[in-house]
């Protein structure tokens, strides 16, 4: 199997592995309506449950009339939050600590060890990246169901290195993004806009220093989250996990 095979092969299985962790944020415009804003990553922190995304998500979710809510697994309402959230405005990320009750007991839901996380960011230009989130223009609200149906973008891609976004600061990262040039993961469906991406968690794949068969899904590490696209450039800007405004420790 040469290389591009390979990387090819893994996309899918990164989407299968990942997707129980990723969360759709919700404006609520009432108690019939509901709109995608960005993409989460639920997560483990310091032993509690919580929410990682883009600053600017949650911002923008707190505007709507009736607030914001998360998804909660197939089939399931959306759930309704609020409460105080920890934010790091420098690299536009924050976290919501989730309350007890929220969803449940479900093998469709899981959440991520943030101590699976590579805060050091030596192997990003050469390992393969994924991110995973929800595209705005794959979401939809379900008037006769229980609330909002996204279907997700896996996306897989190597940093950009060269001719960067203006402005790219010591914390972030890219990655190549040209909606053109998808058939692999998208078959003949069109997809233009990446807006409802922002909060997508972007990982490393883990083969860095590995041979392609001693790979599996599970050396992924995160390494952080999608915050701004740069559609002249076609890329993902990213910014790394170890700006969480969160101790990793209690």
């Amino acid at each position: 199997m040469d290389k591009e095979q390979f990387i090819l092969s893994t996309i899918p299985k990164m989407a299968a592995y990942t997707f129980p962790y990723l969360t759709s944020v919700i404006g609520i415009v009432d108690e019939l309506e509901g709109r995608h804003v960005g993409s989460g990553l639920r997560c483990i922190v310091d032993g509690r449950r919580a929410i990682a995304t883009a600053l600017h998500v949650i911002t923008e979710a707190s505007k709507f009339p009736k607030g914001f809510a998360l998804s909660a697994g197939y089939g399931q309402r959306p759930y309704p939050v609020s409460g105080p959230v920890k934010i790091e405005p420098k690299s536009d990320l924050a976290l919501f600590y989730l309350p007890e009750d929220f969803a449940v007991e479900r093998e469709d839901v899981d959440f991520w060890p943030i101590e699976r996380s590579d805060k050091t960011a030596e192997r990003l230009s050469t390992d393969y990246l994924f991110a995973h989130g929800f595209p705005g223009v794959r979401s939809r609200f379900l008037w006769a169901g229980p609330g909002v149906a996204s279907k997700s973008l896996p996306y897989g891609a190597m940093q950009r290195l060269e001719n960067l976004p203006p402005h790219l600061k010591t914390h972030q990262f890219a990655l190549d993004f040209d909606p053109a040039n998808m058939k692999s993961t998208l078959g003949s469906e069109q997809f233009e806009m990446p807006a409802g991406l922002s909060g997508s968690p972007v990982w490393r794949i883990g083969i860095s220093g590995r041979a392609a068969t001693d790979w599996k899904p599970d050396l992924a590490l995160l390494v952080g989250f999608v915050t701004e696209w740069y559609p002249d450039e076609k890329v993902l800007v990213a910014s790394r996990v170890n700006m969480f405004p969160i101790p990793m420790t209690s």
